[in-house]
């Protein structure tokens, strides 16, 4: 795993139809499909953060955790994403937010993906 790459380098997720169309759990990652083609995956700790302020950190393996709250992100428009060292944020139309947590080690813990898949692994 390795730090996020800078802000500037990870605007791609923003362009086009940038709102979640589809949350794929697998027994060890997540899967958020946009529908402007970009995924990302995540197989370590992602914090979500409701527009209220209540804060849920997910870090377990999916299947042994509680009921996941970040649902309600379907079609909502992603309106910033700011990465910084190991945490690269995610904020949507409603104000809500996933924070995706990266982690220095040998193992990669996700990716994100552009169209054609451009993009890059942390």
């Amino acid at each position: 795993m390795s730090p996020f790459p800078p802000s500037s380098q990870v605007q791609f997720l923003l362009e086009g139809d940038a709102w979640i169309i589809q949350i794929t759990f697998h027994a060890t990652t997540m899967a958020l499909q946009f529908a402007n083609d970009c995924k990302i995956e995540v197989g370590g700790t992602l914090t979500y953060v409701s527009s209220d302020g209540m804060k849920v950190i997910h870090d377990k393996e999916w299947f042994r955790e509680s009921p996941v709250l970040f649902h309600v992100l379907l079609d909502k428009r992603l309106v910033a994403v700011d990465a910084e060292n190991l945490e690269m944020t995610l904020t949507f139309e409603n104000g809500s937010q996933l924070i995706v947590h990266s982690e220095i080690g040998p193992y990669e813990a996700g990716a994100v993906l552009g169209p054609n898949q451009a993009g890059f692994y942390f």
